[in-house]
């Protein structure tokens, strides 16, 4: 198929956005880039579903965006200090702080433990890393800078050594305070309490941009004000305009942040800037456990290794990551996703079948390819012409995968079959098009593999046939971001096997055409197997070996 123009200028993209709990198009501000900011792990303790549950929606959204052409700058923090015991509040222990003490360690080894054991995680579960991971203290003095602007613009005040946000002051200049989370101010100061300790502040509402820290405190820098830290809050507005700029698209992270948190977060960008970081807020819901929220007080908080070997009493048994990845898309990222054994066992189930799917699709689409494998230098040279530029690839390769899934408009045929399959096909593209609803797009899959399965499909035009295996290939892969793995789905192993018995008859076809010179065709053979999802290396022995991405 030949490549066409990037997928977003024909495909309809909706985005709820909490700013103004409806759905609204989506239009970046300076398309084809899309700046897209998520608030990251706390890395005092290993992952857990409540990590998975934020990560695997985002990286959802991620994939899609890239899916359509965008060129997105996904930057997700990592906070490794400021980050205090009660959120509401601002109060108590860094939490990391509190882990170096009681392991008796320094508070970077806590950090660099536990943000590996994080993104291990992640890449199991099939997480894409983002373009951009900051780390709070890493930030120290562009969050000093925020301070004085803060300061300069009559939003924050300094008392003994801390920073403080008025929020007082800022309500009564700026109406919006509360749009994001719902709060009303006037409710929230009749209900909080002061804190001992803190009638340095003007109000129990002011939360700090910078703490002057205790004798004790092992976590400090130096600042105009005092040696201390600074304010959670005050981290990734800082992180977020470094990266993206004072105004970007999106800004996302789970639904528990959206107060204090992300609402103090527009306080500080109006504060400095005059408007607020982001167009599009979206939020992902909660996770919960037999009905219950996820707490380590009530003996259901389950981390991912407990998930993957199967070792907390909830389960049963183990489960893949693969497994656990699916079990999440099922439900819609705004929706709440109840977690239990008998889910994961029904979601195991339900894997296994769309990975059959996938594999049918990928087998198809490779005998294809080698089909095809003697076409002509010219028309080799004709297919690959703007894929690449002297500086690297012009689209990354989920782009231009999702260029080689076709529109329901570029199906070609009237009989009833083919029909279905352009209806099948829009559904996928309409649904993940309406607010990344994957539980919907899932069913249309199911659907599509079920209609590849019939007698009628082997006689369908062969347009059709091709058009069902790309959707299947690259809607599973590249957008939900599932792909075989030997724990996910028994024998895994003799369906690569099966693969790799067409994979060694390409691989001698390519072979062939290097011999001859026809390097067009060979690398034409090495960027259609790209965008099938199946990635070729070539040695100094001369030897090429492949593997699935």
């Amino acid at each position: 198929m030949k490549h066409q123009a990037a997928r977003y200028s024909d495909v309809t993209l909706h985005v709820y956005n909490s700013l103004s709990r409806s759905s609204e198009p989506f239009h970046p501000i300076d398309p084809p880039f899309v700046g897209m900011y998520v608030c990251g792990p706390t890395v005092y303790s290993d992952p857990h579903l409540g990590h998975a549950r934020t990560a695997v929606a985002f990286d959802t959204v991620f994939r899609f965006l890239r899916f359509l052409g965008y060129r997105v700058r996904y930057v997700r923090n990592i906070t490794d200090v400021g980050h205090l015991e009660d959120e509401q509040e601002l109060s108590g222990e860094d939490k990391i702080a509190k882990r170096a003490r009681l392991e008796r360690v320094e508070p970077m080894e806590v950090v660099q433990r536990y943000t590996v054991s994080y993104h291990d995680g992640m890449r199991r579960l099939g997480c894409l890393s983002p373009s951009i991971e900051p780390r709070a203290s890493g930030h120290i003095p562009e969050q000093i800078d925020l301070v004085r602007k803060l300061l300069d613009s009559g939003t924050a005040y300094e008392s003994n050594g801390s920073v403080y946000f008025d929020l007082e002051k800022y309500v009564r200049s700026e109406s919006s305070y509360g749009k994001l989370s719902g709060k009303v101010f006037d409710d929230l100061r009749t209900n909080t309490r002061a804190i001992t300790g803190e009638d340095e502040k003007r109000s129990p509402l002011d939360f700090a941009l910078w703490k002057r820290a205790e004798p004790d405190h092992i976590m400090r820098w130096n600042s105009p004000w005092s040696e201390g830290f600074p304010g959670w809050h005050l981290e990734c507005t800082t992180m977020s305009t470094r990266y993206l700029g004072e105004e970007f698209d999106i800004h996302g992270g789970g639904l528990d942040l959206q107060f204090p948190h992300h609402e103090a977060e527009i306080a500080q960008s109006r504060g400095a800037y005059g408007h607020g970081p982001a167009r599009y807020w979206i939020h992902s819901n909660m996770l919960t456990v037999d009905g219950q929220k996820m707490a380590k007080s009530l003996g259901n908080f389950i981390t991912l290794d407990e998930m993957f070997a199967g070792t907390h009493e909830r389960l049963e048994r183990s489960f893949s990551p693969m497994v656990l990845r699916f079990f999440m898309l099922q439900s819609h990222y705004r929706s709440t996703v109840d977690f239990s054994s008998e889910a994961l066992e029904a979601a195991d189930r339900g894997y296994r079948r769309l990975i059959a799917g996938l594999h049918n699709a990928e087998q198809f689409l490779a005998e294809e390819l080698a089909a095809e494998a003697g076409c002509t230098a010219e028309s080799a040279r004709a297919e690959t012409v703007g894929a690449r530029t002297v500086a690297g690839p012009a689209v990354d390769d989920i782009a231009r995968r999702g260029m080689s899934v076709p529109l329901p408009s570029e199906i070609i045929g009237d009989d009833t079959h083919t029909h279905e399959v352009r209806r099948l096909v829009e559904t996928c593209w309409t649904a993940m098009g309406d607010d990344f609803h994957t539980p919907r797009t899932v069913a249309a899959l199911f659907d599509l593999i079920r209609l590849t399965g019939r007698d009628e499909h082997k006689t369908a035009p062969h347009g059709t046939q091709v058009a069902a295996a790309r959707t299947v290939r690259g809607f599973i892969r590249d957008v939900l971001g599932l792909s075989p793995d030997t724990e996910g789905i028994s024998g895994g192993e003799s369906e690569k096997s099966r693969l790799g018995a067409v994979m060694e008859m390409v691989i001698e076809l390519r072979k062939s055409a290097r011999a001859s010179k026809d390097f067009a065709a060979a690398d034409r053979i090495r960027d259609t197997l790209a965008a099938a999802g199946i990635r070729l290396e070539d040695h100094r022995d001369g030897t090429t070996t492949w593997a699935l991405e």
